[in-house]
């Protein structure tokens, strides 16, 4: 059976209503329900609990990260949207077997506390009876925050036998604590490795000076991956987004505000930027836009992903090989940062905040950022897979989803349209 997605987009206007548009994998409207956002009624507790996820380990307790979860999809669903969430679920995923994707639409301009908020960590209450449903990491959800009034990115086009390419810049000055890189670095290089035909990993720039950056940008990188210091608060305590750099002469901490930094990416902008960086996606609760990523974003980069946390080693590696390895697999990359989070979940039993920690910004309309082109002598060597195969011929393909059967394999089943669908064994 063919594997489709649906769309559930709640948007947040201001502090009184809750605005949902629904689609079918076609488009086709399904309604737009509307509801009472909460505000006043879950604030309180909502700011109890976020104070404390700011604090290193006083969040590692799943009761607490549950009582978050459920104080924030309470504060978007009143009991009539609840209710319409919990139909549209079931029918989409329990009944038909199809994906949901949630877009999640808030205006940071006119309510940045309200855009701040880890919406990473939502979860439906028990009382829905849906069982553990974490909109983050459910492998069934798509789940990814979109830019107020955004203008949806065009697709990268990767051309018959282009490899997608991956920068990694790693800043490590002197002066700062350690920055451990070596475990992404192998990462990426054993993607590389691996999957060869599809991935480059351009060369490592380390040290990350704004010029070695720039030069870095010039070879076009559809991914640009940095590693290094980040913070929301300057020295005198003034939220200003900042990014540490190295300089040049002296190996020391060249520090940069959230301005400058999106600044370097005007000389080429990627498909995907990625910041590995502590407190690179924390939004700021009384300003709008001057986190890291927010002025990324800004810069109308499709899809940026950040870290709204202080991130370990080992949870940044895990979740940037799940990451890439769904992205040189032609998964959209939404539904790559999805699985990029379930690992840490998997690995954690929601018993840290580390899940919840990925921030993907999306404005790219279906998550097909990257559209990979084959000719017809290339596409003739998946005939075994073809879903029909007296047209392998007129195939191009444009769109790959994929899919985990039973057997924990990876299939792939193209048709003679332009769309690839995935199909059960």
């Amino acid at each position: 059976m063919a594997k489709t997605y649906y769309t559930y987009r709640i948007r947040i206007a201001n502090r009184d209503r809750v605005q949902v548009e629904k689609w079918d994998a076609q488009h086709q409207d399904l309604g737009q329900p509307s509801g009472i956002l909460r505000y006043q009624e879950q604030w309180e507790e909502i700011a109890s609990l976020w104070e404390m996820s700011h604090q290193l380990g006083a969040l590692n307790d799943y009761g607490k990260a549950r009582r978050l979860g459920e104080a924030l999809f309470d504060l978007l669903f009143d009991e009539v949207l609840r209710q319409d969430f919990v139909n549209f679920y079931f029918q989409v995923v329990q009944k038909d077997k199809q994906l949901l994707r949630i877009e999640l639409d808030i205006d940071e301009q006119g309510m940045p506390e309200v855009a701040a908020l880890p919406w990473e960590f939502t979860c439906l209450p028990e009382s829905a009876n849906l069982g553990e449903i974490w909109l983050g990491t459910d492998p069934n959800l798509i789940f990814a925050r979109r830019r107020y009034q955004w203008h949806p990115a065009p697709a990268i086009q990767l051309n018959p036998g282009e490899k997608l390419r991956i920068a990694l810049a790693i800043a490590a000055p002197t002066n700062l604590g350690s920055v451990v890189y070596e475990k992404v670095q192998a990462v990426l290089e054993k993607l590389a490795t691996s999957q060869s035909e599809q991935v480059e990993l351009l060369p490592i720039v380390n040290p990350a000076t704004p010029e070695a950056i720039d030069g870095l940008l010039e070879q076009q990188p559809h991914i640009f991956h940095f590693i290094g210091h980040g913070c929301l608060k300057n020295e005198t305590g003034e939220e200003v987004g900042q990014i540490a750099l190295v300089d040049d002469l002296f190996d020391e901490a060249l520090w940069v505000d959230a301005n400058f930094f999106s600044g370097l990416l005007n000389r080429y902008r990627p498909g995907v930027v990625m910041l590995q960086a502590c407190e690179g996606g924390m939004l700021s609760a009384s300003q709008a836009f001057v986190g890291v990523a927010s002025k990324i974003v800004q810069q109308n980069i499709p899809v940026v992903v950040a870290m709204q946390y202080e991130v370990s080693n080992i949870t940044a590696s895990r979740f940037a090989y799940r990451f890439y390895e769904r992205l040189a697999q032609d998964d959209p990359v939404d539904i790559a940062a999805q699985n990029g989070r379930r690992a840490i979940a998997l690995n954690t039993q929601y018993h840290k905040r580390d899940f919840a920690t990925p921030v993907i910004f999306m404005r790219v309309h279906d998550g097909y950022l990257f559209q990979r082109q084959e000719t017809e002598a290339e596409s003739g060597k998946f005939n075994g897979r073809l879903a029909d195969r007296s047209n392998a011929q007129n195939i191009r393909i444009v769109d790959r989803h994929q899919e985990v059967n039973q057997q924990g394999k990876y299939n792939l089943y193209f048709e003679t349209a332009s769309n690839l669908k995935i199909k059960d064994d």
